[in-house]
């Protein structure tokens, strides 16, 4: 491994918060020497006038399958944007395939250029009112795992009921990360459980999207994550909050949660964040720590997240405000210049490269797609550019211009099939089909046909999930899933186009211009966001607690 010598930059210590310019040597993959005017024979000089400095960036809560690519397609998707390691969640994997989809995860991480850690999935299954494909995944499932370096914590804690009401089956999994970290998940949590929630031992919270709510956890003690992900953007609102009190910057970290290819290659990654703050005016220092040393603290990771002798030598070199990333180290080694990744991908072995089928869902036919009397005269109904969905109330002459809505049990265990009628989706001639679907990940598919949809259907059995079109009795298009239904084995930029080429082809076909073709099917079956729902086991209202 060559010496480096960073030459003439302004380096940004984001523990005293403070910047200055210097030359910074780096050895075998850790930073050696930090001053001026360093005289290094035989290192690899790169010219740094005019640049700043910082350690590589954390994501401190990522679900690295909502990019619907393998962790290594992962890392060279965000190391451009300096994202050298990320705190993840891989809760849809564990939804599917349990402690089996966990171990194959950690091996993937091993092929990402950028550093994966791992919180466990604390939520499997999130609800019991549907299917998933690993059953629960206990405490005892997840002590194996505990020894792993790369195992930091409890992934986000989203019963808070049961945490306030102090379920033995929550309490032992976070009692079993007592020594580690335990992530929150406060969404639509009353007030009053804060205090039996942050006593159990949860400290953090990515969920705040009002400073109201995140004055209240922060004066409870939790560590705020600053979110901006590819739907849910908080940062502005939070930053406003955080001068409006003068908040201590030690309690906040830099998040994405779910973050699309297209949104990360077109606005970047936890870059996009940091240059927020400056723009909010925070000072380079505050947002150092928020985006690489507290994460550090915060998960425990040791010797990283900061500018000081000793430490792993990940490093950004940015412009001035950190709207261009310029060049990135990692352990030492240069691997982006002018934003662009300059590493070559690791060759994958044959067992590294096959994935077995996860969509055990039964053969469908026309027939299945019926749609129940009871549900004739009401439909789910889609809102333009969101996530939440209503309750239509259906006249007899209005049901030819809705669509149809199936959500299909695809792990193999009970071959459960519903149908509701769909409002506000209006796809014609054909059907769109998707096996990524929060957080059981059942088969979702919307058709103004039975035939198309059942086409659809089935082809997602022979591909082992992803995207799929039919339209007039054919494949109009499809992006195949085989990691668990849920993650393209494809690189970041193929996948991405391949995405993009599939909601051209879906909204020529009729597809509502403000509705995500395939992101929005991935949530009409999630029950915890209001108030319809179809899932494998029927048309739910979250409202009212009842199916309908």
């Amino acid at each position: 491994m060559n010496d480096v010598l960073l030459k003439g930059g302004t380096v940004i210590d984001g523990e005293k918060r403070t910047e200055f310019r210097a030359d910074v040597l780096v050895r075998d993959g850790v930073i050696a020497e930090i001053g001026e005017n360093i005289a290094a024979d035989g290192a690899e000089t790169v010219n740094c006038d005019g640049l700043y400095l910082t350690a590589g960036f954390i994501d401190a809560h990522v679900h690295v399958e909502s990019g619907m690519v393998l962790p290594e397609a992962f890392g060279e998707a965000v190391l451009p944007h300096g994202t050298t390691a990320a705190v993840t969640d891989p809760h849809e994997i564990v939804n599917v395939a349990g402690a089996e989809g966990l171990r194959r995860y950690l091996d993937e991480a091993e092929l990402s250029p950028a550093d994966i850690f791992v919180c466990i999935p604390s939520s499997v299954p999130a609800t019991p009112l549907d299917t998933n494909g690993a059953g629960k995944f206990t405490a005892q499932d997840m002590k194996p795992f505990l020894s792993d370096e790369r195992v930091v914590g409890l992934g986000e804690v989203m019963c808070y009921f049961d945490v306030a009401a102090g379920n033995p089956e929550i309490m032992d999994k976070i009692a079993l990360f007592a020594d580690k970290t335990v992530d929150g998940h406060t969404a639509g949590m009353p007030d009053e459980l804060l205090d039996a929630y942050v006593a159990a031992g949860v400290s953090n919270d990515h969920e705040c999207s009002d400073r109201s709510a995140m004055f209240k956890r922060y004066e409870k003690g939790m560590n705020i994550y600053v979110r901006e992900g590819s739907a849910a953007r908080n940062a502005d609102e939070l930053f406003a909050g955080i001068k409006e009190r003068s908040l201590d910057v030690s309690s906040f970290a830099f998040c994405t949660d779910d973050k699309h290819l297209a949104t990360i290659e077109r606005e970047g990654h936890i870059s996009f964040i940091f240059a927020k703050a400056l723009a909010a005016g925070f000072t380079r220092g505050e947002a150092a720590a928020m985006a690489s040393y507290n994460p550090c603290r915060f998960y425990k990771l040791k010797n990283r997240g900061n500018m000081r002798c000793g430490y792993i030598a990940d490093i950004v070199a940015a412009n001035s405000d950190f709207t261009k990333i310029v060049y990135v180290l990692k352990d030492g080694v240069v691997v982006v210049k002018d934003a662009k990744l300059c590493v070559e991908r690791a060759k994958r072995t044959d067992k590294q490269a096959n994935f077995e089928n996860s969509v055990k869902m039964r053969e469908l036919k026309a027939d299945d797609f019926a749609l129940p009397e009871r549900l004739e005269n009401v439909a789910l109904e889609l809102v333009d550019g969101q996530l939440l969905t209503l309750v239509k109330e259906v006249k007899p002459e209005e049901r030819s211009g809705l669509n149809l809505l199936a959500t299909a049990e695809r792990h193999g265990k009970n071959g459960n099939l519903s149908v509701c009628l769909l409002a506000n989706y209006g796809i014609k001639d054909g059907a769109v089909a998707t096996s990524v679907s929060h957080d059981s990940h059942n088969v979702v598919c919307a058709g103004d046909n039975a035939a198309d949809m059942a086409l659809a259907c089935n082809r997602l059995r022979e591909t082992g999930g992803g995207y799929v079109i039919a339209s007039r009795g054919r494949i109009a298009g499809e992006l195949p899933m085989p990691a668990y239904g849920l993650m393209s084995v494809k690189c970041a930029a193929e996948t991405s186009a391949e995405i993009a080429r599939l909601e051209e082809i879906a909204h020529s076909m009729g597809v509502n211009s403000a509705v995500d073709a395939f992101t929005t099917l991935s949530f009409v079956a999630l029950p915890v966001i209001p108030f319809l729902r179809l899932l494998d086991t029927g048309l739910y209202d979250t409202e009212k607690g009842e199916f309908l």
